[in-house]
């Protein structure tokens, strides 16, 4: 009977499109520009010259709140990570090769 529980619980996860862990509780959404707090949008414009915010998520990293921005400046695309209060925590160049990883 062990075995039945073990084979559905398999069945069961691969059900679930064999997400890994991390996938099942990533706590992100999409969030429209007009609903972002405006010093995180206002920080994440400045943290680049010239840059376009395309699109925004928000998303919990231990247990906090950020907002991840996408944005183009000058040709390269940009991911700019951002506090509610407007505080840049991480600014990252768009590669290729970040492209091609998912």
């Amino acid at each position: 009977m062990r075995a039945w529980y073990f084979v559905f619980s398999l069945v069961l996860i691969c059900g679930l499109g064999c997400a890994s862990l991390d996938d099942l509780f990533e706590q992100e959404k999409e969030v429209p520009l007009s609903e972002v707090p405006q010093e995180a949008l206002e920080a994440a414009q400045g943290a680049v010259d010239g840059i376009t915010i395309t699109e925004a998520e928000m998303e919990k990293e231990d247990g906090e709140t950020v907002y991840v921005f996408e944005g183009e400046a000058n040709g390269k695309e940009y991911e700019i990570e951002v506090t509610p209060e407007g505080k840049v925590l991480e600014v990252e160049e768009e590669t290729e090769d970040d492209d091609d990883e998912d």
